[in-house]
Protein backbone atom coordinates (compact mmCIF):
# COMPACT_ATOMS: atom_id res chain seq x y z
CA UNK A 1 0.00 0.00 0.00
CA UNK A 2 2.33 2.20 1.09
CA UNK A 3 4.53 1.42 -2.23
CA UNK A 4 1.13 2.65 -4.59
CA UNK A 5 1.00 5.95 -2.41
CA UNK A 6 4.48 6.78 -3.29
CA UNK A 7 3.94 5.47 -7.02
CA UNK A 8 0.49 7.82 -7.50
CA UNK A 9 2.29 10.61 -5.52
CA UNK A 10 5.07 10.17 -8.10
CA UNK A 11 2.66 10.47 -11.09
CA UNK A 12 1.54 13.51 -9.65
CA UNK A 13 4.82 15.43 -9.10
CA UNK A 14 6.29 14.27 -12.03
CA UNK A 15 4.00 13.97 -15.13
CA UNK A 16 0.28 15.60 -14.32
CA UNK A 17 2.67 18.90 -12.84
CA UNK A 18 5.46 18.89 -14.82
CA UNK A 19 6.53 22.22 -15.84
CA UNK A 20 9.21 23.76 -17.33
CA UNK A 21 8.34 27.60 -16.10
CA UNK A 22 6.38 29.30 -14.31
CA UNK A 23 4.50 30.54 -17.39
CA UNK A 24 3.60 27.05 -18.44
CA UNK A 25 -0.32 26.82 -19.43
CA UNK A 26 -2.02 24.07 -16.96
CA UNK A 27 -4.01 22.64 -20.01
CA UNK A 28 -0.69 21.30 -21.88
CA UNK A 29 -1.14 18.39 -18.67
CA UNK A 30 -4.70 18.85 -18.03
CA UNK A 31 -6.27 19.31 -21.26
CA UNK A 32 -9.34 16.80 -20.43
CA UNK A 33 -9.79 18.91 -17.32
CA UNK A 34 -9.75 22.40 -19.19
CA UNK A 35 -12.32 20.93 -21.80
CA UNK A 36 -15.01 20.18 -18.56
CA UNK A 37 -14.39 23.33 -16.96
CA UNK A 38 -14.54 25.11 -20.47
CA UNK A 39 -18.30 23.69 -20.60
CA UNK A 40 -18.93 24.61 -16.80
CA UNK A 41 -21.19 27.08 -15.43
CA UNK A 42 -18.40 28.34 -13.39
CA UNK A 43 -16.51 29.46 -16.08
CA UNK A 44 -19.14 30.74 -18.87
CA UNK A 45 -21.79 31.66 -15.98
CA UNK A 46 -24.92 31.17 -19.21
CA UNK A 47 -27.21 30.44 -16.06
CA UNK A 48 -27.01 33.32 -14.46
CA UNK A 49 -27.31 35.53 -17.91
CA UNK A 50 -30.29 33.39 -19.21
CA UNK A 51 -32.31 33.85 -15.76
CA UNK A 52 -31.79 37.25 -15.99
CA UNK A 53 -33.30 37.84 -19.34
CA UNK A 54 -35.87 35.94 -18.58
CA UNK A 55 -36.50 37.92 -15.47
CA UNK A 56 -35.61 41.30 -17.36
CA UNK A 57 -38.90 39.86 -19.17
CA UNK A 58 -36.89 39.56 -22.25
CA UNK A 59 -37.42 36.16 -22.65
CA UNK A 60 -41.14 34.38 -22.47
CA UNK A 61 -38.88 30.72 -21.71
CA UNK A 62 -35.28 30.45 -20.49
CA UNK A 63 -33.71 30.43 -23.37
CA UNK A 64 -29.78 28.86 -22.83
CA UNK A 65 -26.81 31.06 -24.52
CA UNK A 66 -23.22 30.19 -23.79
CA UNK A 67 -23.13 33.08 -21.23
CA UNK A 68 -19.45 35.10 -21.42
CA UNK A 69 -18.74 33.47 -24.65
CA UNK A 70 -21.94 34.49 -26.32
CA UNK A 71 -21.27 38.50 -25.06
CA UNK A 72 -17.51 38.56 -25.71
CA UNK A 73 -18.04 39.14 -29.10
CA UNK A 74 -21.29 40.94 -29.31
CA UNK A 75 -21.09 44.56 -30.36
CA UNK A 76 -22.29 46.81 -26.91
CA UNK A 77 -25.43 48.78 -28.98
CA UNK A 78 -26.33 45.49 -30.10
CA UNK A 79 -26.88 43.80 -26.34
CA UNK A 80 -29.88 44.23 -24.15
CA UNK A 81 -30.13 45.63 -20.89
CA UNK A 82 -29.80 42.35 -19.00
CA UNK A 83 -26.90 41.58 -20.79
CA UNK A 84 -25.72 45.06 -20.66
CA UNK A 85 -26.60 44.52 -16.70
CA UNK A 86 -24.96 41.20 -16.42
CA UNK A 87 -21.74 42.45 -17.99
CA UNK A 88 -21.59 45.52 -15.73
CA UNK A 89 -22.64 44.16 -12.53
CA UNK A 90 -22.33 40.29 -12.91
CA UNK A 91 -19.27 39.22 -14.84
CA UNK A 92 -16.69 40.05 -12.71
CA UNK A 93 -16.84 36.38 -11.59
CA UNK A 94 -15.81 33.53 -13.78
CA UNK A 95 -12.54 32.22 -13.90
CA UNK A 96 -11.12 32.67 -16.94
CA UNK A 97 -11.08 36.66 -15.46
CA UNK A 98 -7.84 38.31 -16.21
CA UNK A 99 -7.32 38.96 -12.20
CA UNK A 100 -4.75 42.43 -13.51
CA UNK A 101 -8.01 44.15 -14.12
CA UNK A 102 -9.03 44.32 -10.19
CA UNK A 103 -8.16 47.27 -8.55
CA UNK A 104 -6.94 46.13 -5.15
CA UNK A 105 -7.87 49.08 -2.90
CA UNK A 106 -11.59 47.96 -4.39
CA UNK A 107 -11.82 44.70 -5.33
CA UNK A 108 -10.71 41.41 -4.26
CA UNK A 109 -9.64 39.73 -7.62
CA UNK A 110 -12.07 37.10 -8.96
CA UNK A 111 -10.91 35.25 -11.81
CA UNK A 112 -7.53 33.74 -13.26
CA UNK A 113 -7.99 30.39 -14.54
CA UNK A 114 -7.01 27.08 -12.89
CA UNK A 115 -4.97 29.38 -10.10
CA UNK A 116 -8.27 31.04 -8.71
CA UNK A 117 -9.23 28.32 -7.08
CA UNK A 118 -5.43 26.10 -6.76
CA UNK A 119 -3.20 28.91 -5.93
CA UNK A 120 -2.25 28.80 -1.97
CA UNK A 121 -0.16 32.30 -2.70
CA UNK A 122 -1.41 34.88 -4.90
CA UNK A 123 1.56 37.26 -4.48
CA UNK A 124 3.78 34.85 -6.73
CA UNK A 125 2.96 32.94 -9.67
CA UNK A 126 3.41 29.56 -10.49
CA UNK A 127 6.50 27.60 -9.46
CA UNK A 128 8.32 24.94 -10.75
CA UNK A 129 7.81 22.53 -8.67
CA UNK A 130 4.17 23.10 -8.15
CA UNK A 131 4.45 23.96 -4.32
CA UNK A 132 1.83 26.77 -4.48
CA UNK A 133 -0.42 24.53 -6.58
CA UNK A 134 -2.88 22.55 -4.52
CA UNK A 135 -5.87 20.68 -3.89
CA UNK A 136 -6.44 21.71 -0.27
CA UNK A 137 -8.41 24.80 -1.14
CA UNK A 138 -9.14 26.88 1.11
CA UNK A 139 -12.64 28.53 1.62
CA UNK A 140 -11.01 32.21 1.38
CA UNK A 141 -10.55 31.26 -2.41
CA UNK A 142 -14.21 30.08 -3.38
CA UNK A 143 -15.35 33.95 -1.53
CA UNK A 144 -13.96 35.57 -3.50
CA UNK A 145 -17.15 35.06 -5.81
CA UNK A 146 -19.57 33.12 -3.79
CA UNK A 147 -20.30 36.49 -1.43
CA UNK A 148 -23.51 37.59 -3.59
CA UNK A 149 -26.42 36.62 -4.98
CA UNK A 150 -27.95 33.96 -2.85
CA UNK A 151 -24.98 34.52 -0.27
CA UNK A 152 -24.26 31.16 0.77
CA UNK A 153 -20.81 31.46 0.76
CA UNK A 154 -21.21 34.27 3.76
CA UNK A 155 -24.09 32.08 5.42
CA UNK A 156 -21.78 29.05 5.94
CA UNK A 157 -19.41 31.27 7.99
CA UNK A 158 -22.43 32.47 9.85
CA UNK A 159 -22.09 36.13 8.12
CA UNK A 160 -25.24 37.84 7.04
CA UNK A 161 -24.89 41.16 4.96
CA UNK A 162 -26.43 44.31 6.58
CA UNK A 163 -28.11 46.95 5.17
CA UNK A 164 -24.71 49.36 5.00
CA UNK A 165 -25.22 50.83 8.57
CA UNK A 166 -21.25 50.18 9.28
CA UNK A 167 -21.80 48.37 12.63
CA UNK A 168 -20.49 47.23 14.94
CA UNK A 169 -18.31 49.96 15.91
CA UNK A 170 -15.24 48.45 17.95
CA UNK A 171 -12.17 50.02 19.40
CA UNK A 172 -12.46 52.90 17.31
CA UNK A 173 -12.95 51.33 13.95
CA UNK A 174 -16.03 49.47 11.88
CA UNK A 175 -14.33 45.57 12.35
CA UNK A 176 -17.33 43.56 10.54
CA UNK A 177 -16.44 44.35 6.91
CA UNK A 178 -17.02 42.06 3.65
CA UNK A 179 -15.21 44.47 1.10
CA UNK A 180 -14.85 48.12 0.75
CA UNK A 181 -18.59 49.19 1.12
CA UNK A 182 -20.02 46.45 2.63
CA UNK A 183 -20.33 45.15 6.20
CA UNK A 184 -22.28 42.12 7.94
CA UNK A 185 -23.76 40.74 11.77
CA UNK A 186 -22.55 37.55 13.22
CA UNK A 187 -25.24 34.85 13.08
CA UNK A 188 -25.32 30.98 13.55
CA UNK A 189 -22.44 29.61 11.55
CA UNK A 190 -23.51 26.24 9.71
CA UNK A 191 -22.62 23.38 12.07
CA UNK A 192 -20.26 21.84 9.28
CA UNK A 193 -18.11 24.78 10.32
CA UNK A 194 -19.03 25.05 13.71
CA UNK A 195 -18.34 21.66 14.47
CA UNK A 196 -15.64 20.30 12.06
CA UNK A 197 -14.41 23.72 10.14
CA UNK A 198 -14.59 21.77 7.11
CA UNK A 199 -14.27 24.11 3.93
CA UNK A 200 -16.01 24.24 1.05
CA UNK A 201 -13.90 21.48 -0.48
CA UNK A 202 -15.02 18.52 1.93
CA UNK A 203 -18.30 18.48 0.38
CA UNK A 204 -18.12 19.83 -3.17
CA UNK A 205 -16.70 17.44 -5.72
CA UNK A 206 -14.39 17.85 -8.31
CA UNK A 207 -16.75 17.31 -11.06
CA UNK A 208 -19.82 18.86 -9.44
CA UNK A 209 -17.46 22.25 -9.07
CA UNK A 210 -15.29 21.78 -12.34
CA UNK A 211 -18.42 20.28 -14.54
CA UNK A 212 -18.97 17.26 -16.21
CA UNK A 213 -18.47 18.25 -19.69
CA UNK A 214 -21.86 18.79 -20.36
CA UNK A 215 -23.31 22.46 -20.62
CA UNK A 216 -25.98 22.26 -17.45
CA UNK A 217 -28.56 24.96 -17.66
CA UNK A 218 -28.45 25.42 -13.86
CA UNK A 219 -26.00 25.29 -11.12
CA UNK A 220 -28.17 23.00 -9.42
CA UNK A 221 -27.92 20.90 -12.66
CA UNK A 222 -23.99 20.64 -12.27
CA UNK A 223 -23.71 19.87 -8.38
CA UNK A 224 -23.04 15.98 -7.23
CA UNK A 225 -23.46 16.75 -3.76
CA UNK A 226 -26.40 16.04 -1.63
CA UNK A 227 -26.61 15.69 2.53
CA UNK A 228 -28.01 11.97 1.58
CA UNK A 229 -24.54 11.14 0.17
CA UNK A 230 -22.45 11.60 3.41
CA UNK A 231 -25.45 11.03 6.58
CA UNK A 232 -26.91 7.85 4.11
CA UNK A 233 -23.92 7.16 2.31
CA UNK A 234 -23.55 4.49 -0.48
CA UNK A 235 -20.02 2.93 -0.02
CA UNK A 236 -18.05 0.54 -3.26
CA UNK A 237 -14.63 -0.45 -3.33
CA UNK A 238 -11.98 2.26 -3.76
CA UNK A 239 -9.91 -0.18 -6.62
CA UNK A 240 -13.05 0.86 -8.50
CA UNK A 241 -12.26 4.66 -8.61
CA UNK A 242 -8.83 5.36 -9.94
CA UNK A 243 -9.48 8.77 -9.78
CA UNK A 244 -9.72 8.25 -5.32
CA UNK A 245 -6.81 6.40 -4.91
CA UNK A 246 -4.30 9.62 -7.10
CA UNK A 247 -6.56 12.12 -4.76
CA UNK A 248 -6.14 10.27 -1.31
CA UNK A 249 -2.42 10.04 -2.15
CA UNK A 250 -1.69 13.97 -3.11
CA UNK A 251 -3.52 14.72 -0.56
CA UNK A 252 -1.24 13.23 2.17
CA UNK A 253 -3.28 13.12 5.36
CA UNK A 254 -5.34 10.35 5.03
CA UNK A 255 -5.66 6.45 5.31
CA UNK A 256 -5.95 4.18 1.95
CA UNK A 257 -9.59 2.17 2.79
CA UNK A 258 -11.06 -0.47 1.44
CA UNK A 259 -14.62 1.48 0.49
CA UNK A 260 -15.20 4.79 -0.09
CA UNK A 261 -18.90 6.57 -0.17
CA UNK A 262 -19.81 8.45 -3.81
CA UNK A 263 -22.41 10.29 -4.93
CA UNK A 264 -25.99 8.92 -5.82
CA UNK A 265 -26.52 11.92 -8.57
CA UNK A 266 -22.85 11.30 -11.00
CA UNK A 267 -21.04 8.37 -9.33
CA UNK A 268 -18.48 10.72 -8.09
CA UNK A 269 -16.09 9.26 -5.56
CA UNK A 270 -15.80 10.81 -1.80
CA UNK A 271 -12.87 9.75 -1.09
CA UNK A 272 -12.88 11.65 2.19
CA UNK A 273 -15.67 9.12 3.49
CA UNK A 274 -14.40 5.91 4.04
CA UNK A 275 -15.35 3.09 5.37
CA UNK A 276 -13.16 -0.03 6.99
CA UNK A 277 -14.96 -3.07 8.48
CA UNK A 278 -17.72 -1.07 10.82
CA UNK A 279 -15.94 2.10 10.81
CA UNK A 280 -17.27 4.85 8.82
CA UNK A 281 -14.82 7.90 8.85
CA UNK A 282 -14.91 11.41 7.78
CA UNK A 283 -11.29 12.73 6.81
CA UNK A 284 -10.94 16.49 6.70
CA UNK A 285 -9.00 17.39 3.60
CA UNK A 286 -6.91 19.62 4.47
CA UNK A 287 -5.51 18.39 7.49
CA UNK A 288 -6.76 14.74 7.61
CA UNK A 289 -8.51 15.02 10.76
CA UNK A 290 -10.87 12.62 11.06
CA UNK A 291 -14.52 12.54 12.92
CA UNK A 292 -17.24 9.59 13.08
CA UNK A 293 -19.93 10.52 10.62
CA UNK A 294 -23.06 10.69 12.27
CA UNK A 295 -25.54 8.81 10.30
CA UNK A 296 -29.22 9.57 9.50
CA UNK A 297 -31.58 8.23 11.82
CA UNK A 298 -34.51 6.05 11.19
CA UNK A 299 -37.02 8.45 13.77
CA UNK A 300 -40.40 9.28 12.95
CA UNK A 301 -39.54 12.74 11.65
CA UNK A 302 -36.84 11.31 8.64
CA UNK A 303 -39.78 8.21 7.78
CA UNK A 304 -42.76 9.39 8.67
CA UNK A 305 -44.82 9.07 4.74
CA UNK A 306 -46.19 12.42 5.17
CA UNK A 307 -42.69 14.41 5.35
CA UNK A 308 -41.69 12.47 2.29
CA UNK A 309 -41.63 15.39 0.27
CA UNK A 310 -39.14 17.41 2.35
CA UNK A 311 -35.65 17.97 1.30
CA UNK A 312 -33.05 17.75 4.07
CA UNK A 313 -32.55 22.06 4.09
CA UNK A 314 -36.32 22.18 4.69
CA UNK A 315 -36.16 21.34 8.10
CA UNK A 316 -32.21 21.89 8.87
CA UNK A 317 -31.75 25.18 7.62
CA UNK A 318 -31.60 27.91 10.91
CA UNK A 319 -31.85 30.90 8.49
CA UNK A 320 -31.73 32.38 4.92
CA UNK A 321 -30.78 35.83 3.82
CA UNK A 322 -33.65 37.45 2.22
CA UNK A 323 -32.94 40.61 0.02
CA UNK A 324 -36.35 42.39 -0.99
CA UNK A 325 -36.50 44.69 -3.86
CA UNK A 326 -33.36 45.31 -5.74
CA UNK A 327 -33.62 48.57 -7.03
CA UNK A 328 -31.74 48.66 -10.56
CA UNK A 329 -31.00 52.45 -11.70
CA UNK A 330 -29.64 52.61 -15.18
CA UNK A 331 -28.18 55.94 -16.79
CA UNK A 332 -28.60 55.01 -21.01
CA UNK A 333 -25.29 58.26 -21.70
CA UNK A 334 -23.10 57.57 -18.80
CA UNK A 335 -20.31 55.31 -19.12
CA UNK A 336 -19.19 52.21 -16.89
CA UNK A 337 -16.89 49.42 -17.09
CA UNK A 338 -17.55 46.23 -19.02
CA UNK A 339 -16.17 43.52 -17.16
CA UNK A 340 -16.67 41.36 -20.65
CA UNK A 341 -14.85 43.64 -23.14
CA UNK A 342 -12.82 45.11 -20.13
CA UNK A 343 -13.02 48.45 -21.08
CA UNK A 344 -15.76 51.26 -20.66
CA UNK A 345 -19.01 51.14 -22.31
CA UNK A 346 -22.11 53.22 -22.72
CA UNK A 347 -24.68 52.55 -19.62
CA UNK A 348 -23.53 52.92 -16.49
CA UNK A 349 -26.16 50.59 -13.73
CA UNK A 350 -26.51 51.65 -10.04
CA UNK A 351 -28.02 49.07 -7.64
CA UNK A 352 -29.81 50.44 -4.41
CA UNK A 353 -30.53 47.72 -1.66
CA UNK A 354 -32.46 48.72 1.44
CA UNK A 355 -34.63 45.59 2.87
CA UNK A 356 -31.98 43.07 3.73
CA UNK A 357 -33.47 40.55 6.12
CA UNK A 358 -32.32 37.52 7.79
CA UNK A 359 -35.67 34.94 8.87
CA UNK A 360 -36.64 31.60 9.18
CA UNK A 361 -36.86 30.43 5.89
CA UNK A 362 -40.09 31.05 4.14
CA UNK A 363 -40.85 27.31 2.16
CA UNK A 364 -42.05 26.36 -1.49
CA UNK A 365 -41.40 23.61 -4.07
CA UNK A 366 -38.22 23.77 -5.20
CA UNK A 367 -36.47 22.89 -8.44
CA UNK A 368 -36.33 19.33 -7.19
CA UNK A 369 -40.00 18.81 -6.66
CA UNK A 370 -39.26 18.89 -3.05
CA UNK A 371 -40.19 21.58 -0.44
CA UNK A 372 -37.29 23.77 0.37
CA UNK A 373 -36.25 27.02 1.56
CA UNK A 374 -36.95 29.80 -0.80
CA UNK A 375 -36.21 33.61 -0.59
CA UNK A 376 -36.27 36.86 -3.10
CA UNK A 377 -34.24 35.71 -6.21
CA UNK A 378 -34.64 38.25 -7.28
CA UNK A 379 -37.22 41.18 -7.29
CA UNK A 380 -35.86 43.96 -9.98
CA UNK A 381 -37.94 47.66 -9.78
CA UNK A 382 -35.63 49.47 -12.52
CA UNK A 383 -35.30 52.80 -13.69
CA UNK A 384 -33.93 54.17 -17.00
CA UNK A 385 -32.74 57.56 -17.35
CA UNK A 386 -32.04 58.88 -20.82
CA UNK A 387 -30.38 61.96 -21.53
CA UNK A 388 -33.43 64.17 -21.01
CA UNK A 389 -33.64 62.58 -17.36
CA UNK A 390 -37.41 61.65 -18.27
CA UNK A 391 -37.09 58.22 -17.23
CA UNK A 392 -38.81 54.77 -17.79
CA UNK A 393 -38.47 51.32 -16.46
CA UNK A 394 -40.01 48.01 -15.40
CA UNK A 395 -40.53 45.72 -12.52
CA UNK A 396 -40.20 42.11 -12.09
CA UNK A 397 -40.89 39.93 -9.20
CA UNK A 398 -39.35 36.35 -8.43
CA UNK A 399 -38.26 33.93 -5.39
CA UNK A 400 -36.01 30.78 -5.46
CA UNK A 401 -35.26 27.61 -3.81
CA UNK A 402 -31.77 27.45 -2.47
CA UNK A 403 -30.04 25.66 0.11
CA UNK A 404 -28.57 28.63 2.17
CA UNK A 405 -26.17 26.54 4.04
CA UNK A 406 -27.19 27.65 7.29
CA UNK A 407 -27.29 23.87 8.36
CA UNK A 408 -27.91 22.75 12.04
CA UNK A 409 -28.74 19.46 13.79
CA UNK A 410 -31.61 20.05 15.41
CA UNK A 411 -34.57 20.97 12.90
CA UNK A 412 -37.60 23.93 12.98
CA UNK A 413 -39.84 22.66 15.57
CA UNK A 414 -43.14 21.90 14.10
CA UNK A 415 -45.01 25.33 14.89
CA UNK A 416 -42.24 27.42 12.98
CA UNK A 417 -43.32 25.11 9.74
CA UNK A 418 -46.99 24.78 10.07
CA UNK A 419 -48.30 27.76 12.10
CA UNK A 420 -45.76 30.36 10.75
CA UNK A 421 -47.38 32.55 8.22
CA UNK A 422 -43.65 33.31 6.82
CA UNK A 423 -42.92 29.80 6.22
CA UNK A 424 -45.91 29.16 4.30
CA UNK A 425 -44.76 31.96 2.27
CA UNK A 426 -47.63 34.33 3.27
CA UNK A 427 -45.07 36.85 4.55
CA UNK A 428 -44.90 38.66 8.32
CA UNK A 429 -48.40 38.70 9.55
CA UNK A 430 -51.08 37.89 11.73
CA UNK A 431 -51.97 34.25 10.97
CA UNK A 432 -55.45 32.87 12.49
CA UNK A 433 -58.02 30.49 12.05
CA UNK A 434 -61.38 31.16 12.50
CA UNK A 435 -64.22 28.53 12.11
CA UNK A 436 -61.70 26.20 10.24
CA UNK A 437 -61.13 29.65 7.87
CA UNK A 438 -57.71 31.08 7.68
CA UNK A 439 -57.21 34.33 7.67
CA UNK A 440 -53.81 36.67 7.58
CA UNK A 441 -52.99 40.16 7.89
CA UNK A 442 -50.04 41.20 6.84
CA UNK A 443 -47.75 43.53 8.04
CA UNK A 444 -46.08 45.12 4.85
CA UNK A 445 -48.35 47.21 2.59
CA UNK A 446 -46.88 47.68 -0.68
CA UNK A 447 -48.63 50.41 -2.02
CA UNK A 448 -48.06 52.66 0.82
CA UNK A 449 -44.57 52.29 0.60
CA UNK A 450 -44.60 53.60 -3.33
CA UNK A 451 -44.22 49.62 -5.03
CA UNK A 452 -45.90 49.36 -7.91
CA UNK A 453 -47.48 45.98 -6.81
CA UNK A 454 -50.69 45.10 -4.69
CA UNK A 455 -49.16 42.58 -2.75
CA UNK A 456 -46.86 41.96 0.17
CA UNK A 457 -43.28 42.56 -1.10
CA UNK A 458 -42.61 39.30 1.07
CA UNK A 459 -45.30 37.55 0.20
CA UNK A 460 -45.10 34.57 -2.45
CA UNK A 461 -48.44 33.12 -2.12
CA UNK A 462 -51.69 34.18 -0.71
CA UNK A 463 -53.62 32.30 1.80
CA UNK A 464 -56.32 30.90 -1.16
CA UNK A 465 -52.60 29.69 -2.67
CA UNK A 466 -52.61 32.61 -5.31
CA UNK A 467 -49.34 32.92 -6.45
CA UNK A 468 -47.85 36.55 -6.62
CA UNK A 469 -44.32 35.81 -7.58
CA UNK A 470 -42.43 33.37 -10.33
CA UNK A 471 -40.02 31.18 -10.26
CA UNK A 472 -37.19 30.93 -12.59
CA UNK A 473 -37.39 26.75 -12.67
CA UNK A 474 -40.13 24.61 -14.17
CA UNK A 475 -41.18 22.46 -10.97
CA UNK A 476 -40.51 24.98 -8.51
CA UNK A 477 -43.53 26.80 -7.23
CA UNK A 478 -45.45 28.48 -4.00
CA UNK A 479 -47.72 26.37 -2.04
CA UNK A 480 -51.16 25.87 -3.18
CA UNK A 481 -54.74 26.27 -1.21
CA UNK A 482 -54.57 22.76 -0.67
CA UNK A 483 -51.12 22.62 0.84
CA UNK A 484 -51.55 25.68 2.40
CA UNK A 485 -54.98 24.56 4.54
CA UNK A 486 -52.84 20.76 4.87
CA UNK A 487 -50.22 22.45 6.00
CA UNK A 488 -52.13 24.92 8.65
CA UNK A 489 -54.77 21.88 9.41
CA UNK A 490 -51.90 19.90 11.58
CA UNK A 491 -51.91 22.48 14.44
CA UNK A 492 -54.95 20.73 16.01
CA UNK A 493 -52.13 18.04 16.76
CA UNK A 494 -49.29 20.63 17.23
CA UNK A 495 -51.33 22.40 20.10
CA UNK A 496 -50.79 19.26 22.07
CA UNK A 497 -48.61 16.84 20.91
CA UNK A 498 -45.60 19.43 19.80
CA UNK A 499 -42.67 16.96 20.40
CA UNK A 500 -41.69 13.96 17.81
CA UNK A 501 -41.12 11.78 20.51
CA UNK A 502 -45.19 12.02 21.16
CA UNK A 503 -46.72 8.40 20.49
CA UNK A 504 -49.14 10.01 18.41
CA UNK A 505 -46.77 10.53 15.54
CA UNK A 506 -45.42 6.60 15.29
CA UNK A 507 -48.61 6.14 13.33
CA UNK A 508 -49.65 8.75 12.02
CA UNK A 509 -52.45 7.72 10.33
CA UNK A 510 -53.78 5.89 12.74
CA UNK A 511 -54.07 8.65 14.69
CA UNK A 512 -55.74 10.74 12.70
CA UNK A 513 -58.45 8.27 12.14
CA UNK A 514 -58.59 8.05 15.81
CA UNK A 515 -58.98 11.51 16.68
CA UNK A 516 -61.89 12.10 13.81
CA UNK A 517 -63.37 9.02 15.07
CA UNK A 518 -63.82 11.07 18.50
CA UNK A 519 -62.12 7.87 20.42
CA UNK A 520 -58.75 10.83 21.81
CA UNK A 521 -58.93 12.84 24.55
CA UNK A 522 -58.62 15.49 22.19
CA UNK A 523 -61.49 18.48 22.64
CA UNK A 524 -63.71 17.84 20.33
CA UNK A 525 -64.19 21.27 19.69
CA UNK A 526 -61.57 21.22 17.02
CA UNK A 527 -62.91 18.90 14.91
CA UNK A 528 -65.18 21.19 13.80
Amino acid sequence: MIYLKLLLTLYFTTHLFSSTSSDTKCIVCHNDISHRIDNSIMNNMHGVLDVLKYQFLETKIIEQTTGINYLRNKPTKDQTLAEDHFSKLCAACHIDQDPTIFNPNYHTPRGGGCTTCHHVDDTKGIDKDHKNITTKIPSSNCLKCHNRSNRIGLSYFGKFESEGYGTPYKNGELTHKIDKNRYYYELPADIHHTSAKLDCIDCHTEKGVMGDGKQHKHMEDSVDISCVDCHDPKFEPIENFGLASMLIALNGNMPYPKEIAITKRKNSPLYQLQKDNNTTKFYRKKDGKDFDMILMSNSPYHKLAIHQRLDCTACHSSWIASCYGCHEVYFKNSKQYDWIKHKKTKGKWIELRSYLRYESPALAIGYNGKIMPTAPGCQVITTIYDKNITNEGFHSFAYAAWDPHTTQKHSRDCIDCHINPQTLGLGAGILDIKDGNITFEPFYNSIKSGLPIDYPIDSLVSKDGQQFQTFSRDKARGFNKYEVIKIVEAYKCILCHDQWDDPIYKDYNKSKTLFYSKKTKCSLKLIK
